[in-house]
């Protein structure tokens, strides 16, 4: 007489497979990037097959998909937020000062709290439309540095006319892309708290030094 077939067993078995294949599509992604990555290397990986890993997942980017999207939307939207609450607080140069370093520390926090997924995006997202993150945050950074930039003269600070306005930007620009070099150096958490202090030191004094 055939045994009765436990449905509850073959379930838990579908969950187990699915996780197994995240976990090892996770490790391989970040070794060799999303474009040189396959769903039959990573069913392999897991330990199922090729067809139990296409029942799973249409294809690997939806496998990328499930690993990153929402830590993709959180950042965006984190950091539009941040300048968004910027404008709308009272016009105090020391609090204005504070705000920017514990939004700059929260970022950090954020990307250490969801380690594995930020290091996809940043390292291993080529080929994706997930590797526009970097971008689309730079864009909000420019509206913010627009917005700031054009209110100095009201403030009693001095742009030079003679350079272009997306050059000042650059500058911010470029103290993000200092930010995330923790994530493609793997520099452990604290050291990271570490050096966004100093890079907040550094490039506070320099934008003090420039427009006062």
């Amino acid at each position: 007489m055939q045994e009765p077939k436990n449905k509850h067993a073959d379930k838990q078995t579908e969950t187990s497979s699915k996780e197994r294949i995240l976990q090892c599509a996770l490790q391989e992604f970040l070794k060799n990037g999303w474009r040189k990555s396959n769903i039959r290397d990573i069913a392999r990986l897991a330990g199922v097959t090729t067809g139990s890993g296409y029942f799973h997942f249409k294809n690997k980017a939806a496998v990328f998909d499930l690993l990153v999207k929402d830590v993709y939307d959180a950042l965006l939207h984190n950091h539009r937020t941040m300048y968004e609450t910027f404008f709308s607080m009272e016009q105090d140069r020391e609090k204005m000062r504070r705000f920017r370093f514990e939004g700059r520390k929260k970022t950090v926090d954020f990307i250490y709290q969801n380690y594995q997924a930020v290091k996809l995006l940043v390292c291993c997202s080529e080929g994706t439309h997930y590797a526009d993150f970097f971008t689309l945050m730079m864009e909000d950074t420019y509206k913010a540095d627009l917005r700031s930039l054009a209110s100095v003269n009201e403030c009693g600070g001095f742009l030079q006319e003679d350079i272009d306005m997306r050059l000042y930007s650059a500058i911010d620009k470029s103290f993000w892309n200092c930010l995330f070099e923790t994530v493609r150096l793997d520099i452990p958490y604290e050291q990271a708290l570490k050096y966004v202090a100093m890079l907040d030191d550094f490039y506070e004094t320099g934008w003090h030094k420039i427009l006062l």
